[in-house]
């Protein structure tokens, strides 16, 4: 990749926010890159496989698939260029992927192993600020979602059920499971479930299939959500 294409990519990624022409210039110089292409249809990584390095989309659309421990439901996310790809896995207890990601259409991806990772955080203070404030993020969206109080209704409990299970709480969600899981889930009943599920269909919040549930737009949920 030229030099000056490299530079227009890394600047919109947000592990790259705040930089310089300068800074950004020698880093290109210092560090070594990796390009990987992803066809449409094609698996980029996948569910339990080693991270170690940095995974940065600079173009195209993904899917992320991510499973139950026991794999009884599936949350497919449907996201766009530019983002890090669990930049959190690079480093700490687990380094594999939580999720299968799938590229939806043609995906450039930049690659830095953990070692130019480490290198690259040492030299420049604002990667390393980005860095720590990506994974401080998600740990503190965790948190929090651990200490809001319980909702009191179903369908705030089915909306809180959604979002918690998002990687981004925005944009399209297609949920693969089954409605007696969801019941399941929420210590409540199946009929129960569909009764509310089947309102907020009308309401045109989501789409009810055979074991699937299609959100056009999820954050249309989070009102509902709060308890």
């Amino acid at each position: 990749m030229e030099t000056f294409e490299l530079h227009k990519k890394l600047i919109s990624l947000p592990l790259f926010v705040g930089m310089g022409h300068e800074e950004l210039s020698e880093i290109i110089a210092k560090t070594k890159f990796d390009f990987k292409k992803a066809n449409p249809g094609e698996t980029i990584v996948r569910e339990g496989e080693k991270s170690g390095q940095l995974l940065l989309l600079v173009d195209g659309d993904i899917q992320t698939s991510t499973y139950a421990d026991d794999h009884g439901y599936e949350v497919c996310e449907y996201l766009r260029a530019p983002l890090a790809l669990q930049p959190e896995r690079t480093f700490g207890l687990a380094q594999r992927y939580s999720s299968t990601v799938f590229a939806l259409t043609a995906c450039n991806i930049i690659c830095i192993n953990k070692n130019e990772t480490l290198k690259l955080s040492n030299y420049s203070l604002i990667f390393r600020l980005n860095l720590l404030n990506a994974i401080s993020t998600a740990l503190q969206k965790k948190y929090h979602q651990d200490w809001l109080s319980v909702p009191t209704h179903l369908e705030q409990r089915i909306c809180r059920f959604f979002l918690s299970h998002c990687i981004r709480p925005a944009g399209r969600k297609t949920f693969k499971i089954k409605m007696t899981r969801i019941a399941e889930e929420l210590n409540d009943n199946r009929l129960n479930v569909s009764h509310v599920l089947n309102d907020m269909a009308r309401k045109d919040l989501l789409t009810l299939h055979r074991e699937r549930i299609d959100i056009p737009a999820i954050e249309r949920l989070s009102n509902s959500a709060i308890s």
